[in-house]
């Protein structure tokens, strides 16, 4: 029995009355779902064929090119052994934290400024600029106060010695870095950065 053209292609498309439509994913493969014509009046006619195309999308990535740079490695917990507290799967928060500590700076300050500067601006040491404004500093930061005339503000050497090693013990909600009590600077090396303080004038 022969069939018209235009009879084939009636049957080809989808009827409007049958509530379906073909949703194509990315590897072109048709998928075949029911809208309802509450879906299309809600507004959620657009979450539907989002879904549609996300579940038939590739989510393993496109394969590498011969010759091209290779994919990079998943970065498991392993990767963030030394830095716990940025992996999501280590007890970050079960490391315990030094108590504050307010020292006392033994003898006279013997420091030296130039040196002090040096560590100050130097981001693996002090890297006071991030927070301060220091003299001779450049972009600093403006979380903590501008220490640019530090040596008037009347502080003694034993005062501003205690404050670098563990600001905690004056303000417990500081952001500022216990430098003595988690030993990231040295005696020596926070005598020289109060020598530079106190210099700052």
């Amino acid at each position: 029995m022969s069939t018209s053209p235009n009879a084939a292609a009636a049957r080809s498309k989808p009827k409007a009355e049958d509530g379906a439509l073909h949703a194509v994913g990315m590897r072109g493969s048709a998928r075949r779902m029911t809208v309802r014509p509450q879906w299309v009046a809600s507004g959620a006619l657009a979450a539907i064929l989002l879904a549609a195309g996300c579940a038939s999308s590739d989510r393993t990535g496109p394969s590498p090119v011969a010759g091209g740079p290779k994919p990079q490695a998943d970065f498991g917990p392993a990767a963030f052994a030394k830095w716990p507290c940025l992996s999501e799967t280590l007890n970050c928060g079960k490391i315990s934290n030094r108590k504050p500590m307010q020292a006392v700076m033994a003898g006279q300050l013997g420091g030296e400024p130039a040196a002090g500067k040096a560590i100050a601006f130097d981001a693996r040491k002090g890297n006071c600029l991030a927070c301060h404004a220091m003299i001779g500093g450049v972009q600093p930061g403006t979380r903590g106060p501008d220490l640019t005339r530090y040596g008037t503000w009347g502080r003694s050497d034993a005062e501003t010695y205690s404050l670098v090693f563990d600001m905690r013990w004056r303000n417990s909600e500081t952001v500022m870095l216990p430098f003595g009590t988690n030993e990231i600077l040295t005696d020596k090396e926070i005598r020289d950065v109060v020598a530079f303080l106190q210099s700052s004038r």
